[in-house]
């Protein structure tokens, strides 16, 4: 998506561009809430549960919001390529397990039939787990730590946080990949309302930016 002509005076790198790239960067963060969230002492009932629903969703919608990137005012080889790396997500599912038995199958479940399959564990030193005691009047013993574990499915036992992360990791690669057989550096910086590569800086001695200010 390119800017209106008012902001043709700013550069942003190719990923900012990107509808789905967005999503993913605001899926980012969420993983980042929950990960600070299980190591804090207010971790409690049905809190984590906020951060995991809005996650799942951010994450899944990231890759489907290749479809609308398709569609966008960006480069022409930019738009194929995302559209060609959305059909390569649908043809080899074996190999995008983690979207469609992971993020696609997790976000189901939550609009639909409000369920998922993360839950609340106590992990001791040594990696041995149990169910957490998530009474009113229950205190985490100082000797474990509160863990997210897949109740069921394809990923049943696994960490779920784990699982975020990966779905993060995959869906940016993914964005990337596309990006680059575009013939873009995903940091590279376009102009926001032509998205024209930034000029060269001119030739000779650069000022310092205390004599600017």
């Amino acid at each position: 998506m390119t800017a209106p002509e008012k902001y043709g005076h700013i550069y942003s790198p190719v990923k900012f561009f990107l509808t789905s790239y967005r999503a993913l960067s605001d899926g980012k963060i969420g993983v980042r809430h929950l990960d600070e969230f299980l190591k804090s002492e207010r971790f409690g009932l049905s809190d984590w549960k906020v951060i995991w629903i809005g996650t799942c969703a951010l994450l899944r919608t990231s890759i489907e919001l290749l479809q609308a990137d398709t569609k966008s005012c960006i480069s022409d080889r930019l738009r194929e390529e995302i559209g060609a790396e959305w059909r390569l997500i649908k043809k080899n599912k074996e190999e995008h397990q983690i979207f469609w038995q992971f993020l696609r199958r997790e976000r189901n479940n939550i609009l639909h039939e409000y369920e998922w399959a993360a839950y609340e564990m106590w992990m001791d030193q040594e990696g041995a787990t149990r169910p957490a005691e998530m009474g009113l009047l229950s205190i985490r013993p100082e000797d474990v730590d509160p863990v997210l574990i897949m109740r069921g499915g394809p990923y049943r036992d696994q960490n779920s946080l784990d699982l975020l992360k990966e779905s993060a990791a995959w869906a940016e690669d993914r964005i990337f990949s596309a990006i680059r057989r575009a013939g873009f550096d995903p940091d590279e910086e376009r102009n926001l309302h032509t998205f024209e590569e930034r000029p060269p800086d001119p030739p000779g001695p650069k000022t310092p930016l205390t004599d600017l200010l």
